[in-house]
């Protein structure tokens, strides 16, 4: 699970009732479009900085996260002094640890790779879903920590399956749940906020088992970046 980091980051980068039946799961998804700043601000997104801390296992860990829409993914974060990086990209990924005394880059694997292709995808899986091999079916509505949610299956491509469960007020993603390497991971978003450009982000993700959580404390939207910080390091 060395990858957790940045499969409960980039569901952050990405976030009235009416009857279920009322509503089609296209007529749900465009209006959570809406809800994350719209089509049109969505499909304008390039790149993202994601700043803020991490905390797991009794720990607040400062990171900084760099995606560059449907090309890659950088996360650095700090541990008792030690300075950690994690890459991936469409074409490979790779970590250089201090925590784990890594003094030379380590290639990801390809099951790793695969689990993380969504999470470079700064909209989301959800929008242009069909465009992207992706088939949604509305399973229904459900009640999540006392509010009411549409749970929609979103089958990938590979076949693997997530389930994203969406507010029936806000229409924005209190929970997510995907299956990696055998075991069920759950996201729980909240405390969604509205940035000065007009993007909305959740602030607070946890994933469970694991009790990880993260405090978005800063999303910058499109700032330029050079690709060159997914190169792996050589001697």
């Amino acid at each position: 699970m060395k990858n957790l980091l940045m499969l409960t980051l980039a569901i952050t980068l990405t976030g009235a009732a009416v009857n279920t039946q009322a509503q089609t799961v296209d007529e749900i998804v465009g209006k959570h479009i809406e809800a994350m700043g719209g089509k049109e601000k969505l499909a304008n997104l390039k790149a993202t900085t994601t700043e803020g801390t991490m905390e797991a296992q009794g720990m607040e860990l400062p990171f900084k996260a760099t995606i560059i829409n449907k090309r890659g993914m950088r996360i650095e974060f700090e541990v008792n002094g030690t300075q950690n990086i994690q890459v991936a990209t469409t074409t490979g990924g790779w970590n250089l640890l201090g925590i784990q005394q890594q003094t030379e880059p380590t290639d990801v694997s390809a099951d790793d790779l695969k689990d993380l292709a969504p999470e470079i995808d700064i909209e989301g899986e959800l929008v242009n879903a069909k465009e992207k091999g992706n088939t949604l079916e509305l399973i229904g509505k459900e009640s999540e920590d006392s509010a009411e949610v549409y749970k929609i299956k979103l089958t990938r491509k590979d076949g693997n399956v997530a389930n994203y469960f969406l507010d029936t007020k806000s229409y924005l993603i209190a929970k997510r749940t995907v299956n990696v390497g055998g075991q069920e991971i759950v996201n729980v978003l909240g405390d969604y906020k509205k940035a000065d450009d007009g993007y909305t982000f959740a602030s607070v993700v946890e994933t469970l088992p694991a009790g990880v959580k993260l405090k978005i404390a800063k999303v910058t939207y499109n700032p330029p970046v050079d690709e060159k910080i997914f190169e792996k390091p050589v001697k």
